[in-house]
């Protein structure tokens, strides 16, 4: 696949086993009677209040007060706005899940997007950053102006956002494409669901809702095709990370650290110890260390290649 057949901006160039009982003064109130939109959204409300609570990026108080505020900017649709990330602002046009965690945490993965752009900051480096949503990780990562980033968004709508973002915060470093990643070349089908920043790979034959086929490549091929060789390589494709990495073989090895979704996964763990790489840590930023144990508020498994090992302690970042 060409690079004429992607999208691109090259500017130099984001069951509760029981049910949950509120105590209160007058009354004790369960989500399980109430209607099912109803009980859902409570539940999407407290389960927000829990990971501020396990956030290491932000106080209890401060982060409810702001989750508060973005559920008043819901109810009178107080769209679009712009949020505070790092050094970076993100322009978010609706109540998207992605927009709702940086409202609440600012950096929401502090652990590690705080491991990311300490490796980043050492030398020139190429951050690949598979499934950008409307760009998150990617402006935290162009913040650090030595780095190139490839930020690669399949659905054309959340494609325009990320588009938006990138030219909001005038960033020169940033290649956007507009493809989807798998293990081979040609076209993929992809939810379409309106008002989603959810949409993913479609896996099976009887999914439910609208669809669009994208152009998708294998990670081999787009790295040969812009000439480029990831150091630090971010997937985060709502189950198909996978097949993103059976499509990473002719390059296996290159990058130093993988963050992954899902990388507890046996394929993905099978993937990358034949690739070398060493994990699944998780990375606990505060205390300088890459553990096997899950941060409080769990964030995306880190996979460190063993000759990078000896580097990252040079950052005084433990392997334990």
């Amino acid at each position: 696949m060409g690079a004429r057949s992607t999208a691109r901006l090259k500017m130099r160039e984001v069951d509760f086993p029981q049910p949950l009982r509120l105590i209160t003064p007058g009354f004790i109130f369960s989500i399980e009677r109430q209607p099912r939109n109803i009980r859902s959204l409570m539940i999407q409300f407290f389960d927000t209040i829990r990971q501020i609570k396990d956030s290491d990026s932000v106080g209890v108080l401060p982060g409810i007060f702001r989750h508060l505020q973005w559920q008043v900017r819901k109810l009178f649709n107080g769209f679009p706005c712009e949020l505070s990330l790092a050094g970076s602002k993100l322009h978010v046009e609706g109540p998207l899940s992605v927009a709702a965690l940086v409202n609440s945490m600012g950096e929401y993965d502090y652990n590690n997007m705080g491991l990311l752009k300490l490796v980043l900051s050492d030398r020139k480096s190429t951050f690949i950053d598979v499934g950008a949503n409307i760009g998150s990780y990617t402006l935290v990562a162009s913040e650090v102006a030595s780095t190139t980033v490839v930020s690669i968004e399949p659905h054309p709508v959340t494609f325009e956002m990320l588009i938006n973002n990138i030219r909001l915060n005038g960033r020169r470093n940033v290649i956007c494409l507009n493809l989807a990643l798998s293990r081979e070349d040609g076209e993929i089908r992809f939810t379409d669901d309106p008002g989603s920043d959810m949409n993913r790979v479609v896996e099976s034959r009887n999914t439910i809702g609208t669809e669009l086929c994208v152009p998708c490549c294998r990670l081999d091929t787009l790295c040969r095709e812009f000439n480029v060789s990831p150091d630090f390589v971010k997937i985060d494709v709502e189950g198909h990370e996978a097949a993103v990495l059976e499509g990473f073989v002719g390059l296996a090895g290159t990058a130093k650290i993988i963050f992954v979704e899902r990388g507890e996964a046996p394929r993905v763990r099978s993937w990358m110890q034949a690739a070398g790489y060493t994990g699944p840590w998780f990375s606990h930023f505060r205390q300088r260390v890459l553990l096997p144990i899950r941060q409080r508020r769990p964030e995306d498994p880190v996979f460190v290649h063993k000759d990078f090992l000896s580097e990252l302690r040079r950052f005084n970042f433990d392997v334990e």
